[in-house]
């Protein structure tokens, strides 16, 4: 009965199935309604008849709330496998990038020679193919602007990636990869891992005046153990008075899947997690300890 603004439960045909267990109670009911007018039943009847009844009531109370729990279960996993799937296509994106910076680097080791054809084009005064020549140069996608941030690939396209994205958002980036500490991560955990940091931190950032994110990671001294962290703009307290992230998103059914794959990630590191918020400087701040694997 709880007022719902959209529904967000998605059935299929085995819920029909479900149907016909309150449809045969209402028939068995019908039943012992009908004996009881026809016949003369006893005090003893009369309970017996009103327990069975009385069960028959449980028993379509308890299909009834089994059936929503199990439609939430398969809504949350579908939510998490496409979270998974998502995860997937990102990491293999970052690799095709990888692939592309191996291009390029090609592309500019050749380029002498590039200018040699355009030089002998220039003798023979062939206008037209040095431009066709030029134009085909200038719209490769091997000449698309690189900066390394850090040595891990997949990481350093990833930053690359989201420092575009902060740049248009007019938001200050700055990132601090010390080398060698993220070595020990798959592809697959640094795509979901700072992915979904960085997600929650441009749009925490985009609420605020001069809106900052900072990301570093640096190995702690003498130990096996690598600390991530990162601190950007928060306008307000996304935690509720028990402690949980408020989600600022219109759909809040498709919220926390990004928490909960940061979170698994840091388990499978033996790892901890630490987030809160200073409202003195307006800024979110989310610790992580992972430790590395040999």
């Amino acid at each position: 009965m709880k007022k719902r603004q959209k529904p967000f439960l998605q059935y299929d045909k085995s819920v029909f199935f479900t149907i016909l267990i309150p449809f045969i109670a209402q028939i068995i009911v019908l039943i012992l309604i009908a004996v009881c007018d026809s016949t003369a039943m006893t005090a003893t009847q009369n309970r017996l008849i009103t327990t069975s009844a009385f069960f028959l009531l449980i028993v379509n109370l308890l299909i009834f709330g089994l059936n929503q729990y199990n439609q939430k279960k398969h809504l949350e996993f579908t939510e998490m496998q496409l979270q998974l799937q998502k995860e997937h296509d990102s990491a293999e994106y970052y690799k095709m990038l990888i692939a592309q910076n191996e291009n390029q680097r090609i592309l500019i080791h050749d380029m002498k020679k590039h200018l040699q054809s355009i030089a002998l084009l220039n003798e023979d005064n062939q206008n037209e193919k040095i431009r066709a020549y030029i134009n085909q140069l200038m719209q490769s996608s091997d000449l698309l602007e690189f900066s390394k941030i850090c040595d891990h690939k997949i990481l350093n396209n990833i930053l690359c990636r989201y420092k575009k994205v902060c740049n248009d958002l007019h938001i200050a980036f700055h990132a601090d990869i010390r080398s060698n500490t993220t070595a020990f991560l798959s592809d697959s955990d640094v795509t979901s891992l700072f992915c979904n940091l960085l997600d929650n931190a441009v749009e925490a950032s985009q609420r605020i005046k001069d809106p900052y994110i900072e990301i570093s990671a640096t190995q702690r001294e003498h130990t096996p153990f690598i600390i991530i962290t990162i601190i950007n703009s928060c306008a307000c307290n996304p935690f509720s008075p028990n402690g949980e992230l408020i989600s600022s998103k219109p759909d809040p059914q498709a919220h926390g899947f990004g928490i909960k794959s940061i979170e698994k990630i840091v388990h499978n590191y033996n790892g901890n997690m630490q987030m809160y918020y200073d409202g003195e400087t307006f800024t979110f701040h989310t610790i992580i300890m992972l430790k590395m694997k040999p």
